[in-house]
């Protein structure tokens, strides 16, 4: 069994290997050069985009998280950057490790794993468990179903959106036979633009906000306030 589901899963393993192995080479590389960047100086025109999404990351974490932004603040982002290539890794001709429902789970799993320890330690462990019983002990069972089932729709979500684009490009690509074969050169490029990249985006945006917001809903009010 081990073997059999080591074999199904060999590509998504060899991408997720090239994906982290490239973007560490690459982000290692950056750093001596952001070391030599002179902050009184013009910032880089290679660099400004980075640092607007750093920047939307930690402002809209600072809103949602408050005080211990800094904690949360590399996680989501390294989760913004790896199933965005995940999602759009195809496009170098490399299998989606986010086709595979394992992948996607592993992730779900990590930030239901985040989620529930955020809460026992901001809320204590009897406040954590207390808010099973709210606003009234009869929707424990709820609020039970309604923690479990949050981790398994993230799943779904990414799953199904990359498959059923993956799908649906295939399907399009197939519409081409007999003389039309020779738009498909000219015309392929446009649908991988769109599915790979377009839905890759709103993909990434929901998974990640999805994650915060549910982070920070287990976070004190008053530990929610960020000051500089």
């Amino acid at each position: 069994m081990t073997f059999l589901l080591s074999y199904v899963l060999k590509p998504a393993i060899m991408s997720t290997i090239i994906i982290v192995g490239v973007l560490s080479v690459i982000f290692i590389v950056m750093s001596f050069f952001i070391k030599k960047v002179d902050p009184m100086q013009k910032t880089p025109m290679w660099l400004v985009p980075f640092m607007w999404l750093v920047d939307i990351m930690n402002n809209f974490i600072k809103i949602n998280i408050g005080k211990k932004w800094r904690i949360y603040s590399p996680w989501f982002l390294t989760l913004v950057i790896f199933i965005f290539f995940a999602n759009s890794c195809g496009i170098f001709l490399l299998e989606n490790p986010t086709g595979y429902i394992v992948v996607t789970a592993i992730l779900a799993f990590f930030s239901f794993l985040i989620i529930q320890i955020t809460g026992i330690t901001s809320l204590g462990i009897g406040g954590y468990l207390k808010g099973f019983l709210d606003p009234t002990p009869v929707m424990l069972p709820m609020n039970i179903l309604s923690e479990f089932t949050f981790p398994l729709s993230l799943c779904l979500r990414l799953f199904g959106n990359v498959i059923s684009g993956s799908a649906i490009g295939i399907l399009i690509k197939n519409l081409f036979d007999g003389w039309l074969s020779l738009l498909v050169v000219p015309v392929v490029p446009f649908i991988n633009l769109i599915f790979d990249i377009a839905f890759t985006m709103v993909q990434v945006v929901v998974f990640v906000i999805l994650s915060i917001v549910f982070t920070s809903a287990k976070i004190k009010d008053e530990e929610k306030i960020y000051s500089k």
